[in-house]
């Protein structure tokens, strides 16, 4: 009797054991793929994270592109209507149709990313100053200055964009107007030359410029790139 109960008490304790084990290994199953729940959850919120911060970046750099054109264009308004040299006026009236045509390509993104495309404060003082400037030949290589240096801000920005930004279309709009940018920095350097602006002042801009084709005007006739051909027709003489 005794050597039964002793055989029961094994048995039981087999059962014991053998249960133990089966929710030891139902509890480190059920570990395992709640841990690959959780690394599914946490890369679908990287990747959400990811995807937002690259909206914002190209968000932000539509609204700058769309205050730069208002500025460029606004400024040039004012210099078409001010400006006493002939070269500087013909410059503004075409920075006002490039500009133009350039916030009309952008307008699709700018409602894509909803962004507000009114100039800043800062913008406005800029265009107002030169709205109360005196005509005359002062006016005129200040305005130069400033579309020169405008444009080389835009440059920079344009080139940094097209190395962080990924959407498609804003990368497009990049691609299209950077060439359009670069002409206008050209024939910038011309007209400042021809207005009386101080070289070290156009040479210090062009140095910051990434890939910027500069030079003095001797120099025109071997530079490269768009808009070339116009310089070098455009260029002032050479001083002997």
């Amino acid at each position: 009797m005794r050597l039964g109960m002793h055989y029961i008490s094994k048995g039981g304790l087999l059962a014991t054991v053998v249960a133990s084990a089966t929710a030891l290994t139902l509890q480190v199953q059920g570990q395992q793929t709640y841990s690959g729940a959780n690394r599914t959850t946490t890369s679908s919120s990287d990747a959400s994270t990811t995807s937002s911060s690259s909206d914002r970046a190209a968000a932000k750099f539509v609204k700058e592109a769309a205050r730069d054109n208002e500025t460029e264009i606004s400024l040039a308004q004012v210099g078409a209507q001010k400006a006493q040299n002939a070269e500087l006026k013909s410059f503004c009236q075409k920075l006002q149709q490039d500009h133009m045509q350039a916030n009309k390509d952008l307008q699709p993104l700018i409602t894509k990313y909803n962004v507000n495309a009114e100039e800043s404060r800062s913008e406005k003082r800029e265009v107002n100053k030169f709205e109360k400037e005196d005509a005359g030949a002062k006016f005129d290589q200040q305005l130069a200055t400033e579309l020169l240096k405008g444009h080389q801000k835009d440059i920079a920005k344009f080139e940094k964009a097209s190395t962080q930004i990924q959407e498609t279309d804003v990368r497009q709009y990049i691609d299209k107007m950077l060439p359009t940018l670069r002409n206008h920095f050209q024939q910038a350097q011309t007209v400042a030359r021809t207005v009386g602006v101080d070289e070290s002042t156009i040479s210090s801009t062009v140095k910051k410029t990434p890939g910027a084709v500069g030079g003095t005007a001797d120099e025109l006739s071997t530079q490269q790139g768009t808009g070339s051909k116009d310089l070098r027709e455009n260029a002032p003489p050479s001083k002997p």
